[in-house]
């Protein structure tokens, strides 16, 4: 558990703990339903807060990766809580600040359950059970930008919704913080297109059989961005409009940047198919920790298919002086799909710190832990290993190294699973 996702529980947690004076003077059943509701609203608001992507508390939780996956983890706190909440019922005799505004904050608050169920589900689900059919990412972001109207909701019925205690209790007083907290944030996310995001205009497409590298020169503010991150891409043309994620695959120092995109789905293949020289895009980043410079003294860097390009980045960025022998190993099922190979050639022969092996398995076999044991000049079991490509091949190579014997000293991968 990192630092962050350790906090954002002890704030719900605490939440939880405020509401135990405040409502105990009641009963049970008002006591349970209560200490869930105000875990709930909190965890909604730190939700809407971690949804605006903020830079600054990425350390925290080792990654914008780590950020999605604790506030995906969040909702589904949020989902269990307000369940919770609706099926234990509070009774008890309160403060209401007038009646009508009491009967309005309990039927808003109604609406919002149903619609916090039907909307978190979907963010939550993103395949139906037993099936192939899975909600379009497109649908999938427009449904959950809802859930920002419905925390407003939520936080109208739990100011103006009959209640045990009054406002000047502790409770109140930090459900109100959270309140403003997450309103705040949702309306940063509505207007984070414009706040965050880079103008840029493509200069250059190439084709690859394993990839779609697209650059683009900045057209003011440049992207700021690290090697080894990663930003949000998308442009003004039909089907390219809503942001993906997508590796930085190299950032030049006047700002223009590549991106290597493999066309895998809807997205991704109408960059293919429909991005075109002099067509403007809109960046935002740069996101995550994968840079090597926060490495040990011996690294192997491991890429499976199109999880070359932080690599490519880092590689290309390389002088020499960095105090850190690499090793890079890039994993691809056909020589044809690789990309980048006179850069990682190039720096090969130039320095020394620097070693490169391309395994092709078409004609090398199936890569395992002994055969990158083996292709590397560094003992596994003495280097860090730095990881960008699918799950199985890291959880293979991991286990396989473990098996013989040289399991890494640290293994640093990134999650790439943003809903």
């Amino acid at each position: 558990m990192t630092t962050g996702t350790f906090l954002a529980w002890l704030l719900i947690g605490f939440a939880g703990l405020l509401a135990v004076p405040a409502v105990s003077h009641t009963n049970a059943e008002t006591t349970i339903s209560l200490m869930a509701s105000s875990m709930a609203f909190t965890a909604m608001g730190i939700a809407q807060f971690l949804a605006t992507r903020p830079p600054f508390v990425e350390r925290l939780f080792g990654g914008l990766d780590r950020i999605y996956r604790a506030h995906r983890n969040i909702g589904i706190g949020v989902l269990l809580l307000i369940l919770v909440h609706y099926i234990v019922t509070p009774n008890f005799k309160g403060l209401a600040l007038t009646s009508g505004l009491n009967e309005i904050a309990k039927d808003v608050g109604n609406y919002a359950f149903y619609g916090f169920v039907v909307l978190l589900l979907l963010s939550i689900v993103k395949t139906i059970p037993r099936t192939r059919i899975e909600l379009p990412y497109h649908l999938w972001r427009w449904t959950h930008r809802l859930i920002g109207l419905l925390f407003i909701m939520v936080a109208f019925h739990q100011t103006f919704i009959k209640r045990p205690y009054d406002g000047t209790a502790m409770l109140a007083i930090y459900l109100n913080i959270f309140a403003m907290l997450g309103t705040a944030s949702y309306l940063y996310t509505q207007l984070l297109p414009w706040i965050r995001t880079r103008r840029y205009e493509v200069t250059h497409i190439e084709r690859h059989e394993g990839a779609t590298i697209v650059s683009a020169r900045p057209l003011g503010w440049k992207l700021r961005a690290r090697p080894g991150q990663f930003g949000f891409f998308r442009a003004g043309k039909a089907g390219l409009r809503e942001p993906h994620p997508f590796t930085i695959a190299g950032l030049d120092e006047d700002g223009t940047v590549r991106f290597a995109i493999k066309p895998l789905g809807d997205f991704t293949r109408a960059v293919r198919e429909g991005l075109a020289v002099g067509d403007r895009l809109r960046l935002e980043g740069g996101y995550g920790r994968f840079n090597h410079r926060r490495g040990g003294k011996k690294q192997i860097w491991l890429a499976g298919g199109i999880g070359v390009t932080p690599f490519l980045a880092m590689a290309s960025r390389l002088k020499g002086d960095e105090g850190q022998d690499i090793q890079m190993v890039y994993c691809v099922r056909d020589k044809s799909e690789a990309i980048g190979l006179d850069t990682f050639c190039r720096q090969a022969e130039k320095l020394a710190n620097f070693h490169f092996v391309l395994h092709d398995s078409k004609t090398d076999g199936r890569l395992d832990a002994e055969r990158l044991a083996a292709a590397s000049t560094i003992d596994p079991g003495e280097a860090d290993l730095w990881f960008c490509g699918p799950p199985a091949l890291r959880k293979a190579i991991e286990s396989g190294l473990k098996a013989i014997g040289k399991k890494p000293k640290r293994v640093e991968f990134e999650r790439f699973e943003f809903r």
